[in-house]
């Protein structure tokens, strides 16, 4: 890996991680079948990785980190006969945890638009939020990108994960709670195990149909929905039907019992002021032993139902990376090292009770103390982290926290000038 960060900043974020390293050995965690993971390292002095590492003895691993100071480690999700055989065809492949990586940066947030910021290198343009793929006033596609992560991105990631174990993998796969290891990434989002023996021989195909479930890939609105009349009503969704059918039966009987104005962008003026005024009506056919939606197709009508439910669809599928949960020789963060990227450890957490507490904040870095340093980059004047103010201008130096100073300097958006504990 090339560094752009100078010498003096890496090797005082290296003597850092290797403080941190020797005080928290015992955070280190040690996955099942450890003896058959391949371990794998990026370093402070080389460049790539250091991979096809397997490891005996849980105290070789912890010597390995000691005496090299990873930047980032990482673990195989995958368990191998030979894990240190550099040819993946002779490792001996003996399963795969079933893994699920949701990460902010996938996630369409409304506060990247408040600290997100793109700027052509052709013209100079520039705008707020997400990059767009090329410039909309050259058309170059040379576009520099400044990214943030929030404490709003984080939210949003914790509830994300939330929905995912709440709608889909206790009440639709089966998944126990005692099954997950819900691990934070230490940057961005989320990581979540799920320790099933079941689930260590899925092929990729079969991770594939999951992902698919769970985001709603191939889903066809027009066949979920209820056709069938009998007497002049239609029969409805079960509320208490599993699936996608009894999900979007909740998600209508929810918002027709408290009606807003999102729904009228979506249904129009007409249905949206029907569907109000029978609301009780619907409600009341849906929840009847045997459920119709008689009213609420007479509210809507058909085309307006299939314009709902897909926007419902939407808020209900999971954002996923489908590349992380499908990849059966996947290397992951090891929980209880530092991300090199942020200074802040990948943490497991003890179930969703703990995730749903979870914030993004000081508390979480393992360091204390205060530092200076300049800023090698532009970083917009509004940003904050950890409750400082962190903008300003390439060359602008600033006195801060030392988890905000880290932080910034393992962005490589800032350099250490002086670290004061």
């Amino acid at each position: 890996m090339k560094f752009g960060m100078n010498v003096k900043s890496k090797n005082l974020l290296k003597s850092l991680f290797r403080q941190y390293y020797r005080r928290n050995m015992d955070r280190i965690f040690i996955p099942k079948n450890f003896a058959n993971r391949e371990f794998a390292f990026q370093l402070f002095d080389k460049q790539g990785m250091v991979r096809h590492l397997g490891f005996e003895k849980v105290e070789e691993l912890r010597n390995f980190i000691l005496e090299n100071v990873p930047r980032h480690a990482y673990y195989s999700t995958a368990i191998y006969i030979l894990p240190s055989a550099s040819d993946m065809d002779e490792k001996g492949w003996l399963g795969a945890e079933l893994v699920f990586d949701i990460d902010a940066d996938h996630l369409d947030t409304p506060c990247k638009y408040e600290h997100d910021r793109w700027k052509c290198l052709n013209c100079g343009f520039e705008g707020a939020g997400p990059p767009p793929d090329k410039c909309p006033k050259c058309g170059s596609q040379n576009i520099e990108k400044f990214t943030w992560v929030c404490e709003k991105c984080i939210e949003a990631a914790k509830n994300e994960l939330i929905k995912l174990i709440e709608e889909f993998l206790i009440p639709d796969l089966g998944f126990k709670v005692s099954d997950l290891l819900i691990v934070f990434s230490g940057h961005r989002g989320f990581h979540l195990h799920i320790q099933c023996e079941d689930c260590l021989k899925l092929t990729s195909e079969e991770r594939r149909e999951i992902v698919d479930y769970v985001k709603a890939i191939g889903l066809k609105v027009e066949l979920l929905l209820p056709k069938y009349k009998r007497r002049g009503e239609i029969i409805g969704i079960d509320l208490g039907e599993k699936g996608w059918r009894g999900k979007i039966a909740r998600k209508i009987f929810e918002k027709v019992s408290l009606p807003n104005e999102s729904i009228r962008e979506i249904v129009g003026d007409k249905a949206y002021t029907r569907l109000v005024e029978n609301s009780e009506k619907i409600i009341r056919e849906m929840s009847e032993t045997t459920p119709k939606w008689t009213t609420l197709y007479k509210s809507l009508g058909s085309k307006g139902l299939t314009k709902l439910v897909k926007t419902i669809v939407d808020e209900i599928k999971c954002s996923v990376d489908e590349k992380v949960t499908i990849d059966t020789h996947r290397l992951i963060r090891l929980p209880g090292s530092l991300h090199g990227k942020t200074g802040l450890p990948v943490i497991t957490l003890k179930g969703i009770g703990e995730l749903e507490k979870f914030e993004l904040k000081p508390e979480l870095s393992p360091f204390k103390g205060e530092a200076s340093i300049k800023l090698t980059k532009d970083i917009p004047s509004n940003l904050r982290l950890f409750g400082e103010n962190v903008g300003g201008r390439k060359g602008t130096k600033l006195k801060l926290s030392l988890p905000t100073a880290i932080y910034l300097v393992a962005r490589e958006l800032a350099e250490f000038e002086e670290i004061r504990k």
